[in-house]
């Protein structure tokens, strides 16, 4: 373990909905971190009364009654997860947030060496590369986000608006930070994309720790953030960062373009509808025929390099 003093209680907030057959592997892997002064806060997001209520609600009961640690705070149902992590976020005790997906895993020092990360460079907030595995425990993509080179309020800005500093699970930051916020964006998706521009703007002091310590995994049945959801949260996301543009220069605005409508095409695919793919598939190469052949080619070639 880091030397992460154990005197400073750490909230873990993790939002469920619709997951109670995957939530135990995401429960065991933070209660069997070896930093101990934690505690979990689950948010129960479905709908009251529905079967996953219940079977949710039946089991975050085993899991307090063996562990103290664990709390669970009830939404109204279906809320979201940007809504959800909010509510959780208020309930919590500890001086410091990290976030976990009901259905991913901590490694078991993720804590330890977040929390030891922060102290040492006295920072507000952090955040770690990640990486996506299949049903079958292979790794499928290892993403290193090091492309901020400037750690002032505009160039974490800029570096956020190029390429989104995300998802939730490697975040760590003060809930004193989380508080001078609006917080998560209770959007369709990427509430976690409106966090990090928040906090940036808030001018924390923010800090990249180069290392994985999350295992994120991809299902066959996919994510919750696919589809409609995907389509709705990026129209919005994008909306907000054009008010920015005047921070970028034209070949910048031009990836920004190129990266929205190439998140589109991806949605429309997933959700089957081929035409619109096609349509903002044509858009992406438009506005960045470069981006569009080296992202492509990232893309294909990822996994057999």
């Amino acid at each position: 373990m880091s030397d992460a003093p154990e005197d400073i209680l750490v909230s873990v907030i993790v939002p469920t909905f619709r997951r109670a057959d995957r939530l135990p592997a995401a429960l065991d892997s933070v209660l069997a971190q070896d930093y101990r002064n934690l505690e979990v806060v689950v948010a129960n997001d479905n709908m009251p009364g529905s079967e996953w209520d219940g079977r949710t609600d039946a089991l975050l009961a085993r899991y307090g009654s063996t562990d103290p640690r664990v709390r669970i705070v009830h939404t109204v149902g279906g809320t979201g997860g940007g809504a959800a992590r909010n509510l959780a976020c208020a309930a919590a005790r500890g001086e410091y947030l990290a976030f976990l997906d009901d259905d991913d895993e901590f490694l078991p020092d993720k804590v330890s060496t977040q929390l030891a990360f922060m102290l040492e460079r006295d920072l507000d907030m952090s955040w770690q590369d990640v990486s996506w595995f299949d049903e079958r425990g292979r790794l499928v993509e290892h993403r290193r986000l090091d492309h901020c080179r400037d750690f002032s309020r505009e160039g974490l800005l800029r570096a956020h608006l190029l390429t989104p500093i995300s998802p939730t699970s490697i975040y760590m930051l003060k809930r004193s930070l989380f508080e001078r916020t609006e917080g998560f964006g209770e959007v369709a998706t990427g509430q976690d994309w409106w966090l990090m521009l928040r906090c940036i703007e808030a001018g924390a002091s923010i800090g990249y720790m180069p290392e994985v310590h999350v295992r994120q995994h991809l299902h066959s049945d996919g994510r919750l953030s696919v589809g409609q959801n995907k389509i709705d949260g990026e129209e919005a996301r994008h909306e907000k960062v054009r008010e920015y543009y005047p921070l970028l220069t034209r070949e910048e605005i031009s990836y920004v373009e190129f990266r929205h409508n190439a998140a589109l095409a991806f949605a429309c695919v997933r959700g089957g509808r081929r035409a619109d793919a096609v349509r903002y598939a044509a858009r992406a190469l438009r506005a960045s025929p470069s981006a569009c052949v080296r992202e492509g080619f990232k893309f294909f070639t990822r996994g057999k390099r």
